[in-house]
């Protein structure tokens, strides 16, 4: 573990497209995508959840030798301390001590252990797969800006961003994917609740990440859609990875082959050519009242990541860079 590795993380609120960019960035020659990295000492998720690639998680032909690895059998009681200590910094109750922390050191030793253990991890994962980069789809900013002051691990941050009225809607929708005890269906959120979230989570990577210029990006997601080759490169060289080439056939169509994704969005498990191109369906389908409540408690954000009040969302034109910045069969629709 002598050298440091470098993880991507994708930070900012939830149904913003993360899944499918995580995804395609694993598709590069020396990128892994891993998935929702956070999320896998929530309750029973090791045991009921199932990878990307169709098996149940401890069952995979990846992810069975990495945790055998790293826990040997898994223990729902070392599981449920692991995530006590994560929670405890990585919740917003935890956020004070985490501002206050400038050294591992300074945190409770159930939080040193808990950094130790995902180094562990992450390592592991990068000498099974050969990696040079782990893409992370966590999308807690705590999590990235906890795992910063890890002495191995080398955070670079993609601070990803979607209309939040778009993530509202994406909220209302019905979505659902298999595991050991069934079909599971994703949470649904209210408007406001969607609101608070997309305020939360994207003010937190503003104030964590936003004044580390080397190692953070704001892309937006709408960006994305429309100048994928760009927005590409941009994280690529936020990786130190400028030379690698991404996973597009021709302007638009991403090339998604086999994966083993932990968590995140059920689309996390289609594969094949998917064509990239901008869902403005919520500007129909989300109720009037519903927009309203959505634009008016986040429109302070709105307005600073480029996003109008009414109307659709302006995109740079082919001969102009996409909001892209440091801070200061058919292919099936996306």
């Amino acid at each position: 573990m002598a050298e440091r590795l470098k993880v991507l993380c994708i930070t900012g609120s939830s149904r913003s497209g993360s899944t499918i960019l995580g995804a395609a960035l694993g598709q590069i020659d020396g990128f892994f995508c891993a998935g929702e990295m956070q999320r896998i000492w929530d309750k029973d998720w090791l045991v009921n959840e199932h990878c990307s690639c169709g098996d149940p998680i401890l069952s995979c032909s990846h992810w069975a030798g990495v945790f055998r690895e790293v826990i040997g059998d898994y223990d729902a009681h070392l599981a449920r301390r692991i995530r006590r200590a994560r929670n405890s910094v990585v919740r917003l109750y935890g956020l004070p001590r985490l501002l206050a922390a400038q050294s591992l050191s300074e945190l409770p030793a159930a939080v040193q252990d808990y950094v130790s253990l995902t180094e562990r991890l992450y390592h592991v994962i990068q000498r099974h797969t050969g990696c040079n980069v782990i893409v992370d789809t966590s999308k807690y900013p705590t999590y990235s800006y906890l795992l910063r002051l890890a002495p191995s691990l080398d955070m670079r941050v993609v601070h990803l961003v979607r209309d939040a009225r778009a993530v509202a809607y994406s909220w209302q929708r019905v979505k659902s994917y298999p595991t050991a005890k069934g079909m599971r269906y994703m949470e649904r959120h209210t408007a406001p609740r969607s609101a608070a979230a997309w305020n939360v989570l994207n003010g937190l990577a503003d104030l964590l990440w936003e004044r580390n210029t080397a190692h953070y990006r704001l892309i937006r997601y709408e960006d994305f859609v429309a100048h994928p080759r760009h927005t590409f490169q941009a994280m690529l060289d936020l990786a130190g990875e400028p030379q690698a080439v991404p996973p597009l056939v021709g302007d638009d169509v991403l090339d998604i082959r086999s994966h083993h994704i932990i968590a995140g969005n059920a689309n996390r498990f289609q594969t094949g050519r998917v064509r990239l191109r901008m869902d403005a369906e919520w500007q129909n389908q989300l109720g009037r009242l519903d927009a309203a409540i959505v634009t008016v408690l986040t429109f302070p954000l709105l307005r600073k990541y480029g996003y109008p009040a009414f109307g659709a969302v302006a995109l740079p034109s082919q001969s102009q860079a996409p909001v892209v910045t440091p801070s200061s069969s058919a292919p099936p629709q996306l």
